[in-house]
């Protein structure tokens, strides 16, 4: 029986290439969050190819959505999150059902399967939540593989998938937070932009849009990373923030860890919610998003009121008014990004 630490052993140890391999995890939970749902997908996103198997696909179903178990709130984060997640090319594919028939599922399973062979399977008192794996007493155990695959299959036939257009005649959203689904304030689905307009942060940081020589922006890079010369086929809103040395403070970020790697950090915007970013390439060079490269270009584009996709110019970002964007940094690691 796992009582503590057993987050890797239910949702990343089937997946590695040098254990089970397994590349479908099938998921019952009577509650989520996106950032159980963020956290967990790009980790197995970034170790593709490498610790983790390929092309891993992940199917929930939430179980508590009746009465005051889904809110109207978290059902819309749940799909931008989605949309996001699934737009990103090698990301793990995956959905979302919710129970509308027969008794509310209040079950906490976890099914890796190989293809269509279910290997290893997981049961006990741990939703898929931020909590449920790092703040709460849960215990859970292994199951017979077989017949937990076969549960979540019997449950399917009374589901609907989140994006069918026919859940609002399905489901009767909550006005008001079940007690059993309480989560951070700090968690990506609770951040409040007006919450954090009235905290002094502990400091901030311009950062320019512009090449290092404050030139422009430049065709395949930052801003326009997505639009390429050559006219290879992206997705023309993939952006990033371009993190020149000038522009560098050291400690401002998480600094990079001993595999070379760097830490999700989450951040708010008045206008696009809150999202995971980090830096990347080579020394740090770029903030992105790793939920979707795009989430930064869209950002940037409806400030600035042109349509998605347009080529963004020097001149564009001085007649906004700026070429760079403000972070500011607040003493339980959350950042604000404005423009």
């Amino acid at each position: 029986m796992y009582t503590k630490n057993f987050e890797d052993k239910i949702l990343f140890s089937p997946a590695r290439k040098d254990g089970a391999a397994c590349n479908h995890l099938k998921i019952v939970t009577a509650f989520t969050d996106v950032e159980r749902i963020a956290s967990h997908l790009i980790k197995l996103f970034d170790g593709r190819n490498k610790e983790y198997v390929p092309r891993i696909k992940v199917d929930i179903i939430l179980g508590m959505t009746r009465g005051a178990g889904l809110t109207r709130k978290k059902h819309e984060k749940i799909l931008s999150l989605l949309k996001r997640l699934n737009s990103v090319s090698g990301m793990p594919h995956t959905t979302c059902k919710y129970i509308i028939a027969g008794r509310q599922v209040h079950s906490k399973v976890y099914v890796w399967c190989k293809g269509k062979k279910a290997v290893e399977a997981f049961n006990g008192s741990a939703n898929y939540t931020m909590n449920a794996f790092f703040v709460r007493r849960e215990c859970m155990d292994t199951c017979n593989p077989k017949e937990a695959n076969h549960y979540f299959n019997s449950l399917l036939p009374d589901t609907i998938d989140c994006f069918d257009e026919q859940i609002k005649d399905k489901i009767s959203f909550s006005s008001k937070k079940n007690v059993e689904d309480d989560i951070a304030d700090t968690n990506l689905e609770n951040l409040s932009w007006e919450k954090y307009q009235n905290i002094e942060p502990v400091d901030t940081l311009e950062v320019s849009l512009l090449r290092a020589d404050g030139s422009d922006t430049g065709y395949g890079s930052g801003v326009n990373w997505g639009i390429r010369k050559n006219g290879y086929k992206r997705n023309r809103n993939q952006a990033y923030i371009p993190y020149n040395t000038a522009d560098h403070k050291k400690g401002f970020f998480p600094d990079v860890k001993t595999d070379g790697t760097y830490p999700v950090f989450k951040v708010l915007t008045k206008e696009y919610d809150a999202f995971y970013m980090r830096q990347a390439q080579a020394n740090g060079k770029a903030l992105e998003t790793p939920e979707s490269n795009a989430i930064i270009g869209e950002w940037i584009r409806h400030k600035l009121r042109v349509p998605d996709g347009t080529y963004i110019t020097k001149q564009m970002l001085e007649q906004y008014g700026k070429t760079k964007i403000l972070f500011k940094k607040y003493d339980d690691g959350i950042y604000t990004l404005e423009y």
